[in-house]
C-alpha cells in the first residue's frame, strides 16, 4: 500500500472517534453537512476538527465539502512559499516570480499544515490591499478584486465596492480595527446568508459566463466554524466543474452566512492529512500562498 492511500487510510480511520468529540467537546456547533456520511476527518481533541464530505455525481460533478471548527482564531492562518514574496513587485520575469512560489503541498508541509487550500495568488500580481497575520504586505490600487477580510476573532466580512478605495487609508484603517488577514480575489458569493449579485461585475472571473471551471471557496458557517468547498472540474467523465452561480449554491446549501471565490481552475487543490485529496488538473501549478489550518 503506497503513501497516499495509508495517509487516507489513517485519516478515515479518525472518523470513529471524530463524531464523538463532536458531541463532547469543547463547545461546537454541528457539521454543516448534517448527517451525511463523513469521508475523512482529523481531530486533534484540542484545537482543530476538521471532517470531509465528498459528493460523487459523476460523470459530470465531484465536489468535497470540508467543515472546520477551531478553538482559537489562531489556528487558521495564510502562509506563503517565500516570505520575500513582495520584493521586487515590479519585476515582471517570470524567473523572478517562480522563485517564490512552490506547488500546495510543499508549502503546506514547510508549515506544518493539517489543512491546506490555495489562496489568492497575491504573490503574482501586484493588486489590492494585503494583510497576512496582522502584518500590512501590499496597499495598492484595484477595480477587480473582492476582498474577504479575516478579524482578531476570526470573523469574516466582505468589501466589495472598490470605487472609493483610498488604499493607503483603508489599509490603515483594516490596522486599526485589528484585521489579521486579507484576502484579494473574489467575486464575493454571500453575504448575511444571502447571495449577492454575481451580474455586471467585473472580476479576475468572469460571473456572467455559466462556464465550467474547477473552484476553490470558503465561507464562514458560524465562530470558528468555517466551511471550504473545493469542485473538480475539466475532467471528462469524472467532473466537469460548476459555474459561479452554481459554487454560490453551494455555499448557501452548507450554512455559510460569508463567503467569497478563491483562485480556482488549475489551482484548485486541497491539501489534507500529508496528501492532496482532488484531481487537480495542473498537479504541478505553483502557487505564492495558502490557507492553512495547523
Amino acid at each position: 500500500m503506497n503513501r497516499k492511500w495509508i495517509c487516507l487510510a489513517l485519516a478515515l480511520m479518525m472518523t470513529l472517534t471524530a463524531g464523538a468529540s463532536l458531541a463532547e467537546g469543547w463547545g461546537q456547533e454541528p457539521l454543516c453537512f448534517g448527517n451525511q456520511p463523513t469521508y475523512a476527518a482529523y481531530d486533534d481533541q484540542d484545537h482543530l476538527k476538521i471532517n470531509i464530505l465528498k459528493v460523487d455525481q459523476s460523470p459530470k460533478l465531484v465536489y468535497f465539502v470540508i467543515d472546520v471548527q477551531i478553538s482559537e482564531p489562531g489556528v487558521l492562518s495564510t502562509v506563503f512559499h517565500n516570505d520575500k514574496v513582495f520584493e521586487a513587485e515590479n519585476d515582471k520575469q517570470r524567473q523572478s516570480r517562480m522563485e517564490k512560489t512552490a506547488v500546495l503541498e510543499t508549502i503546506a508541509e514547510n508549515h506544518g499544515a493539517v489543512l491546506a487550500v490555495n489562496c489568492d495568488f497575491c504573490g503574482y500580481h501586484e493588486n489590492g490591499v494585503i494583510i497576512r497575520n496582522g502584518v500590512l504586505c501590499r496597499a495598492k490600487k484595484t477595480n477587480k478584486l473582492d476582498m474577504l477580510i479575516i478579524d482578531e476573532n476570526g470573523d469574516f466580512s466582505l468589501h466589495y465596492d472598490r470605487s472609493g478605495d483610498n488604499p493607503a487609508e483603508l489599509a490603515q484603517d483594516l490596522l486599526a480595527r485589528n484585521v489579521w488577514q486579507t484576502i484579494e480575489f473574489g467575486p464575493a458569493l454571500v453575504e448575511n446568508g444571502e447571495a449577492l449579485p454575481l451580474d455586471n461585475k467585473t472580476h479576475v472571473v468572469s460571473t456572467r459566463s455559466s462556464q465550467l471551471e474547477p473552484r476553490t471557496g470558503i465561507g464562514q458557517v458560524g465562530k470558528l466554524h468555517y466551511v471550504i468547498i473545493l469542485v473538480e472540474g475539466r475532467r471528462d467523465n469524472y467532473s466537469e466543474g460548476i459555474s459561479l452561480q452554481g459554487f454560490q449554491q453551494l455555499f448557501l446549501e452548507y450554512g455559510a452566512q460569508t463567503a467569497i471565490n478563491l483562485d480556482g481552475g488549475g489551482s484548485a487543490k486541497v491539501y489534507f492529512y500529508n496528501q492532496v485529496l482532488n484531481r487537480p488538473t495542473s498537479p504541478t501549478r505553483q502557487v505564492s500562498d495558502a490557507l492553512v489550518f495547523k
